[in-house]
């Protein structure tokens, strides 16, 4: 009876323990996953390649982890579904794994919203502008703005290197944040003690690691080796002129969380209700066919009825009526039950939740799509603008740390006259569409004046305002160089409007 019981309790649950269960984002990763590295001095952790190479597999093994799978989540290889062994137990049944790649609208909708604009930058000192924008002309910064907001909403911190190339030129590149992380001191300011980048690559199936390390000094790089066996050897010092540590780490606020990692499991929840929908879907046309009468069943094997079952057949044998007569013979299709409006609204509900979490709308909404006012999209964007203020801020320390780097390289060969950043004013433009028109019209009633450079900067299909005006200027040069040949040309006469004038009573004296 035991043993009977022990069958049922596998049949049910399944024999590694309860029908579809699994580990939550936040389950498997936990807070030690996202911890900063700290020490009291570079020298702590410098001093001895066996500290160091402790922190790095650290890193490797207990952190890498949580990157990769946000990452898979951004590209909708979401874990909760495809890793789900439980899921669907009978063998001969659908198994379809549906991702939904939720995290992607949201990244999406953040990077096109704070950066779609680009970043201002501007200073009261104007030869720091001039070097700011011959920096970022030099290394496409928006793009790069761009592509470290995306990393800090994704994995919840970016990193980006400055270095001097061989031709003397300054430049940023955004570092890979499954091969960077920065050590910082014990001190309340959390000063950068150290950087570490250790790019990874294979020859065969042998993957081996070569690792630099960036102090606010000199760059220590070591010998490569295999990643297995990661044994740390001084190959070359290289001194820089930086003033800090190269290497900014960007996040949005002390917790250094994704923008879609608190939404992951109602992501994981919304793609097994779909998954469970298309598995119906394909077991529904796979009904059983249920045969029920006077049939003689005894002279079935254990073979006959495993083929039945596998042809979706089902043959039972009937009972005998109070009158001591058999019951009729029946067939019929036997499949089952799927409660559709209740899962629809369910699944509705998850969506909904999600972006109601995440704070980010909807845009197939038709409440959000449809024709409002700009006050009315402002409202719907109210808990999205919060969030989006808490990153700009962080964002915005990485950036004056960035140009603060600069104006110490630039100082250091000469280039800047010894200046600061002075005031340094950073301003982010939401990307938002404008009712521009109705705005123009508005103003322009209530008895509002434009210049010729405010409107022209307004057409979409004005690239350089300063070009269109001299355009405009010497178009109108032309026409007045032209007027007098064209009156010699058709005897008309042009007149200056100063050659008609004439001085109070110049006209009496005459007369």
């Amino acid at each position: 009876m035991a043993e009977e019981m022990l069958k049922a309790n596998e049949f049910e649950h399944g024999i590694d323990g309860p029908y579809n269960t699994h580990k939550s984002f936040q389950q498997l990763y936990g807070p030690e996953s996202n911890y900063s590295y700290r020490a009291d001095s570079a020298e702590e952790i410098l001093g001895d390649t066996g500290k160091l190479t402790a922190m790095i597999m650290n890193h490797y093994t207990m952190q890498c982890p949580r990157l990769e799978a946000l990452d898979d989540y951004m590209k909708a290889r979401n874990n909760g579904i495809y890793d789900d062994d439980s899921r669907r137990i009978e063998k001969g049944r659908a198994d379809h794994r549906v991702a939904h790649n939720f995290a992607k609208v949201i990244n999406v909708f953040d990077v096109g919203y704070n950066t779609g604009v680009p970043i201002k930058k501007v200073s009261d000192i104007e030869r720091v502008n001039q070097i700011i924008q011959e920096y970022d002309d030099a290394n496409d910064i928006e793009a790069l703005d761009s592509e470290l907001w995306r990393d800090m909403k994704k994995y919840g911190r970016a990193y980006e290197l400055q270095y001097r190339n061989e031709e003397d030129e300054d430049r940023s590149v955004i570092c890979n944040v499954f091969e960077t992380f920065v050590c910082y001191g014990t001190d309340v300011e959390r000063t950068p003690l150290f950087a570490v980048r250790y790019p990874r690559y294979k020859i065969g199936t042998q993957e081996r690691v070569k690792v630099y390390v960036y102090t606010d000094t000199e760059v220590i790089i070591y010998k490569s080796c295999e990643m297995a066996a990661l044994k740390l050897e001084e190959e070359d010092r290289e001194t820089h002129e930086w003033g800090e540590v190269p290497v900014t780490e960007y996040s949005p606020d002390r917790y250094r969380m994704g923008g879609y990692e608190d939404v992951i499991p109602q992501i994981d929840a919304y793609d097994a209700a779909q998954s469970d929908t298309a598995n119906y879907m394909t077991d529904l046309n796979e009904a059983t066919l249920v045969i029920t009468g006077d049939l003689n069943l005894q002279k079935y094997s254990v073979k006959d009825m495993v083929e039945m079952k596998k042809a979706n057949l089902l043959l039972l044998s009937s009972g005998i009526n109070p009158d001591g007569s058999r019951e009729q013979t029946d067939a019929k299709y036997v499949y089952k039950q799927y409660d559709v409006t209740g899962a629809e609204a369910y699944k509705d509900r998850l969506q909904k939740d999600i972006h109601k979490i995440s704070m980010v709308p909807d845009l197939t909404d038709e409440a959000f799509a449809g024709t409002q006012s700009g006050e009315a999209m402002k409202y719907k964007l109210f808990g999205f603008q919060q969030i989006s203020k808490s990153g700009q801020r962080g964002f915005k320390k990485g950036l004056m740390r960035r140009y603060r780097l600069l104006m110490n390289i630039k100082n250091f060969v000469n280039e800047a006259d010894n200046t600061d950043l002075g005031n340094l004013t950073i301003t982010f433009t939401p990307n938002l569409p404008k009712a521009v028109l109705e705005e123009v019209k508005a103003l322009v009633d209530s008895g509002a004046e434009f210049s010729q450079e405010t409107l022209l900067g307004l057409a979409s299909f004005v690239d350089d305002i300063k070009t269109e005006l001299d355009r405009i200027q010497k178009e109108k040069d032309e026409a007045q160089q032209n007027d007098p040949i064209m009156a010699q040309m058709f005897g008309g006469a042009v007149y200056d409007q100063s050659d008609v004038l004439e001085e109070p009573g110049d006209g009496a004296e005459e007369a």
